[in-house]
């Protein structure tokens, strides 16, 4: 099928899907579809803010959610490059004595690299019934509540963990002596020109252009505000903010960089055959990339496809909550007509819905 074809197969789902919900004021969807580095087609529906009549654009900063990860990732490949960490290094070498003498077993056993790749065990904060308290937990939270136990012997299974990498992020505080967000700004957002990406944080709630997200009413026709949960507050498993055209820049600049990386981690992890490096892996080159992103108010989608002859990236930006069919309309209109991808990724994608929320 010819790009031209698959574009106007694209566009006509889309307006099959949101030009046609009740209300005009309504959320939406920002896609974007680049092929060897040139966008061939994007495409923003809807609102951003519906309270201000704020329209989704190229700009509009979402929270990324589970996308989040690929960019805690590449924040300790970035530490590693500077010689300041080592993946096979385990958590007693970056936390407080307190933590070691509560957690000895974690401590010892857990590896910066189960952390990266899922294979850590460590239990998920998400179960601790302290967040029945009312309040938006951090990160530090987590890690004071964390318990010294497994759901199996680190490195031996793959178990998707939202603990693992806000572990990760407070490692990267910790060796680079900077808050989470100002680190990602010196080395990734400013470095590769994404103006507005910028790490949630409660003290500092201004984000420009930023989507607000919302869910459908019981009518099925009108939205209202469903922005934040006890969990939205955490940063190094979903907590930063970015917008389509950001994610475009990112995807440019970290291509080279990122496959050598991805290559040294495949020989280091068995279990990176699955998840590498904030992506899940839908073939054995790891060439075929995809992430899902599911957190309050918002739903989202990432293909990555890098071939020598052939590089296409595809993302979906939605701050409707729980938007599971015109995602998998999406999903299935992508898997069909991107040849690189098969029927069996359908199945990987609906996993991943139920593991990235």
């Amino acid at each position: 099928m010819s790009d031209e074809n698959f574009v106007t197969l694209l566009d006509d789902l889309l307006s099959k899907d949101y030009c046609s919900m009740g209300d005009a004021i309504q959320p939406g969807v920002a896609v974007l579809v680049a092929i060897d580095d040139q966008i061939v087609y994007q495409r923003y529906i809807g609102f951003a803010n519906i309270l201000e009549f704020e329209a989704i654009t190229c700009n509009t900063n979402f929270r990324l959610a589970s996308l989040s990860k690929q960019f805690i990732a590449y924040g300790i490949i970035v530490l590693e490059s500077q010689g300041k960490l080592n993946r096979q290094d385990t958590l007693k070498s970056y936390f407080s004595l307190e933590f070691i003498q509560r957690c000895p077993k974690i401590s010892n056993t857990v590896r910066i690299q189960h952390l990266l790749d899922h294979s850590s065990g460590v239990m998920d904060y998400e179960n601790n019934e302290s967040l029945l308290e009312g309040r938006q937990w951090l990160d530090d939270d987590v890690l004071v509540t964390l318990k010294d136990e497994t759901y199996f012997q680190p490195g031996s299974q793959f178990r998707y963990s939202n603990t693992g990498y806000i572990l990760l992020g407070l490692i990267i505080e910790v060796v680079s002596e900077q808050a989470l967000g100002d680190f990602l700004r010196q080395f990734i957002f400013e470095p590769f020109g994404m103006k507005t990406s910028i790490v949630f944080d409660l003290d500092h709630l201004q984000i420009v252009n930023r989507a607000f997200g919302y869910a459908e009413r019981e009518d099925n026709k009108h939205y209202c505000l469903y922005d934040q949960s006890p969990t939205s507050a955490t940063r190094g498993d979903g907590g930063i903010y970015m917008s389509i055209n950001d994610y475009f820049q990112w995807y440019r600049h970290c291509q080279t960089m990122m496959s050598t990386v991805f290559s040294i981690q495949n020989e280091l992890s068995s279990s990176a055959k699955y998840y590498s490096l904030g992506w899940f892996l839908s073939n054995e080159n790891g060439h075929t990339r995809i992430h899902s992103g599911h957190s309050c108010g918002f739903t989202h989608q990432v293909f990555r496809i890098d071939e020598e002859q052939r590089r296409v990236l595809v993302i979906y930006l939605s701050n409707i909550n729980a938007n599971d069919e015109r995602l998998a309309n999406f999903n299935r209109l992508i898997v069909d007509k991107i040849p690189q991808l098969r029927p069996k990724d359908l199945d990987l994608l609906h996993c991943l819905k139920e593991l990235t929320r």
